[in-house]
């Protein structure tokens, strides 16, 4: 079955009008006519202009508008359709079942196996070591403890003295939790120095730029460009998340290089993509930052000037 805007075109010509004829009779913009006959939707106000348009259309043509409006419905579900399918497809992809081979269990056990007999074999074998005098002299000696206690060492090591057991077993709680801080900090290898969401870049001395920075966008196929600068100590891949609704809608994996990094990704946003967004910066599952911003629809005049 021919497209709707195939149809119309093949339903002009048929009656040899030209698109200016149509557009004066209408009162319908040409660009907006030449989009409707070339299929190009994204390119044409929301979906309650583009009714009015296609019956308007249909009556100059001495067509059945309710006709026409059924194709143009059956367009949109299909359209719908397709998205979902596209949303539904990164998800799919990055969440693949490795399969476990059998042989992989028996050389596991088998090697574990052998470094027990490598180990029991090695103990026994070793001579036992005495310890010198003088060692065993300064393991002897008493350590004089002050009267006021003073604070133990952040290794956490046992006290001498039994009053001071408790203390530490209360303590070693807290530095446990600022060691696996401090393990955690140094194991993030990525550290975003900018993070801004705007409507284009630009090159400028070399560097990336952000210009148009906001945080509300119009639904009428405005790019929204989220720019990210990350200092690394190492290559490595960051990913951008495009968030719509609470739902994630795309994720864009970026290499990045040391010591800085400029990088930037976008989404177009059509008429359908109206409501709450959110981008992040991950990596892997670890979010360093994020930003949220808002999808408007867009009104008639707005397209008009775009135009």
């Amino acid at each position: 079955m021919e497209s709707l805007g195939k149809y119309l075109k093949a339903e002009r010509e048929l009656r040899n009008l030209s698109l200016e004829e149509a557009a004066k009779f209408t009162k319908i913009g040409k660009q907006f006519l030449r989009a409707i006959e070339e299929d190009k939707y994204d390119l044409l106000p929301p979906a309650t202009y583009v009714k009015g348009f296609l019956t308007a259309y249909a009556r100059y043509l001495g067509l059945d508008p309710n006709d026409v409006l059924l194709r143009y419905q059956k367009y949109l579900e299909d359209l719908s359709i397709s998205q979902q399918k596209q949303v539904g497809l990164p998800q799919q992809i990055s969440t693949p079942q490795k399969r476990v081979r059998p042989w992989f269990f028996f050389f596991l056990i088998f090697g574990i196996i052998f470094f027990i007999v490598i180990f029991i074999y090695y103990i026994s074998n070793k001579p036992l070591e005495r310890l010198s005098p003088s060692f065993e002299e300064k393991e002897s000696k008493q350590i004089p403890l002050p009267s006021v206690p003073f604070p133990l060492p952040i290794q956490g090591k046992v006290g001498t003295q039994t009053t001071h057991q408790a203390e530490q077993r209360e303590t070693s709680r807290p530095r446990e939790a600022k060691a696996k801080d401090i393990i955690t900090t140094e194991a993030t290898f990525f550290e975003v120095l900018e993070a801004s969401i705007g409507t284009g870049i630009e090159r400028e001395g070399g560097r990336l730029v952000l210009r148009g920075k906001c945080s509300e966008f119009i639904c009428n196929n405005q790019r929204a460009y989220f720019f990210t600068r990350i200092k690394t100590q190492r290559e490595g891949k960051i990913i951008h998340v495009w968030l719509w609704m609470s739902k994630e809608f795309n994720r864009i994996e970026i290499d990045v290089k040391p010591p800085v990094w400029s990088v930037y990704s976008y989404i177009t946003l059509r008429p359908q993509h109206v409501g709450s967004w959110k981008v992040e910066v991950r990596d892997g599952d670890n979010v360093l930052n994020s930003l949220d911003f808002k999808a408007t629809e867009a009104d008639f005049y707005s397209i008009q000037e775009k135009n």
